[in-house]
């Protein structure tokens, strides 16, 4: 329950702890399986509270526990739940992730789930007050070390050394982890995988789940009795153990499909490595890879990466940008509460960090006490900025060549909320699956949204589910550069000149009606995106990969030109390789940070 690994494997993964315990504690009495209602458990037990800090489901849902939650806590004398029951109740629930949500866990020590369940990976962590929950992907290997016995000194080590052996010729099987996890670190008493802290702390027993082709594999070697128990728990369909089924049948099959049939859900890698030679191209004939930032010379890297929104905001002319309030991470929950009182802002709000993209830990707040747990887990600065109430949103791409009088639009987005309209007879989970686009939500929308999935609603009735213009949130970009108009295009460009030296990006806008927005009413620009930005009418379902790499280029070109212009008529300095990669690779660990 101290240190956790997870790691990917060729026919399955693997879930791995190991558990530390002051040398008075009871020994653990070897996994055994044990009926809970239709279904079987399988795991170690405690001997004085009789919960566990692993435990195995025949369904396939797995669960593991870490003491602590984001930082040590102070204990308490008295809890009112031990962590190994709650752990217990949780992996027998029908919908575990659900009954986490939604459980009350006032009077217990914080701690951390790792919640494997319905084929999606979570982190659970429990502060004390609120609760938190993030996606974990399940292609990447993750190490997770307690923060009530290792600093952030001590995680960084094992972090270290999981990265070291990951990187070894080792196959990934459960011995060689197993291995890892007794000698990672050898010789380092206090921090190692298995420790010993003057005779007192020790590490007790490693736990390894392998699961592989339908089957469930735990192997537990007890380290004080030096003996290793190995049990195994075949992998039951939902109907043999009378579960409630959400997702639909061959979910992982079907999910893996609609990736590889609709290119718009392909990672950026797989989209932009054909193209790739024009930018390799427009870099020779500039005599640099990184020739962007010169395009908007006011925005750090020109807009590309790493640059702050709230710089940024500084820029939007005024009548046009939301009231926006910058914090650092870090920032108590009740000083943010104060100043949001001191300025009168109401809720709704929306959180978002100072850096980022793609609609990444953007959330919308109703209340202080839904601000409370976001404050808490951010890793990063971020920005409260008041709620627009207009209720359509676009992406107008706006460039200006260098020394022309007038700027352009290459592309407009328009966006719909993930929304479902009810048939009187289907649950709201049922209409989600019958839609390629929502059924890709499903999993987290099971946590966030797990009772309203199964209502059914009347013929006609629409709901949104996930009122953000995001395509990773399942929200659906619509190509509306046909609107480009005379009118328009004037109303933008009189707003970007006041931009200083904004020549290239996109602006994400919310309005009233088209008709005001083109006359230059009742608008707001959300966030203003510079020379990384995508012209993001290509996602349009109707456009073809190939018109996305015509788009793609034509955009790069114009990139190129801005570019080239400025360095040469303001005598502006490309990025050297050094920078460009020192950029790259700030950019890459922030995002582990948000992701």
């Amino acid at each position: 329950m101290c240190t956790v690994t997870y790691i990917p494997g060729k026919d399955g993964f693997f879930l791995t702890s190991n558990r530390d315990e002051h040398v008075t504690r009871g020994i653990a009495l070897a996994p055994a399986i044990y009926n809970a209602g239709s279904a079987k458990l399988l795991y170690p037990k405690d001997p004085d509270k009789h919960g566990s800090w692993i435990a195995a489901k025949n369904n396939g849902d797995l669960v593991v526990l870490l003491n602590g939650a984001f930082v040590n806590h102070t204990k308490q004398k008295d809890y009112r739940k031990s962590r190994g029951l709650v752990l217990k109740e949780i992996i027998e629930a029908e919908l575990p992730a659900h009954h986490y949500h939604n459980m009350d866990l006032d009077g217990v020590e914080p701690f951390t789930l790792i919640l494997y369940t319905s084929g999606e990976l979570y982190e659970c962590r429990w502060d004390g007050e609120e609760k938190h929950t993030t996606s974990i992907s399940m292609n990447l290997p993750h190490i997770w070390s307690s923060t009530t016995l290792y600093d952030q000194t001590a995680a960084n080590k094992r972090e270290n050394w999981f990265s070291d052996w990951q990187r070894s010729d080792y196959p990934k099987t459960a011995n060689n982890i197993l291995h890892f996890h007794k000698y990672a670190g050898e010789g380092d008493q206090k921090d190692s995988l298995v420790i010993n802290r003057d005779g007192k702390m020790k590490t007790m027993s490693v736990t390894n789940i392998s699961v592989m082709h339908g089957n469930i594999t735990m192997t537990y070697e007890d380290l004080k009795a030096n003996k290793q128990y190995i049990n195994e728990l075949a992998i039951e369909s939902p109907a043999q153990i009378n579960q409630p089924r959400i997702l639909p049948r061959f979910f992982a099959i079907k999910r893996f499909f609609i990736r590889l049939f609709n290119w718009e859900y392909w990672s950026l890698n797989t989209v932009y490595a054909p193209i790739m030679f024009y930018w390799f191209w427009l870099s020779f004939k500039s005599r640099s890879f990184f020739f962007f930032n010169t395009a908007n010379p006011q925005i750090e890297n020109g807009g590309f990466a790493m640059e702050s929104k709230w710089l940024i905001h500084h820029q939007i002319p005024e009548p046009y940008k939301p009231e926006t309030f910058f914090f650092k991470a870090g920032t108590p929950a009740e000083q943010i509460k104060q100043v949001i009182k001191q300025e009168n802002l109401n809720y709704p709000l929306i959180l978002k960090p100072d850096i980022g993209g793609r609609g990444v830990l953007v959330k919308k707040i109703h209340s202080d006490d839904e601000l409370a747990p976001y404050v808490q887990s951010m890793k990063v600065d971020f920005l409260v900025q008041a709620f627009i109430p207009y209720q359509q949103e676009v992406g107008i791409f706006y460039y200006r060549i260098p020394g022309q009088d007038k700027g352009h639009i290459s592309g407009i987005v328009g966006k719909e909320f993930l929304t479902v309209t009810g048939d009187g007879r289907l649950t709201i989970a049922e209409l989600l699956a019958r839609e390629p686009r929502y059924l890709l939500q499903l999993p987290e929308l099971m946590i966030t949204n797990a009772e309203e999935l199964q209502q059914v609603l009347p013929s006609g009735e629409k709901r949104v589910l996930v009122p953000y213009g995001n395509h990773a949130r399942g929200a659906k970009f619509i190509d509306l550069s046909h609107q480009i108009s005379d009118e328009l295009t004037q109303t933008i460009d009189a707003v970007c000149r006041q931009i200083p030296e904004f020549y290239f990006g996109r602006m994400d806008v919310m309005y009233n009606t088209w008709e005001e927005l083109c006359q230059g009413k009742n608008f707001a620009i959300v966030e203003l995106n510079g020379a990384g930005s995508e012209p993001t009418h290509i996602y349009d379902p109707k456009h073809s990969i190939f018109f996305a790499w015509k788009e793609i280029m034509k955009h790069w070109k114009l990139l190129h030109t801005i570019s080239t212009i400025n360095h040469k008529n303001k005598n502006l300095k490309y990025m050297t390789y050094a920078e460009g990669m020192q950029m790259l690779k700030d950019n890459t660990n922030y995002l582990k940070l948000i992701a």
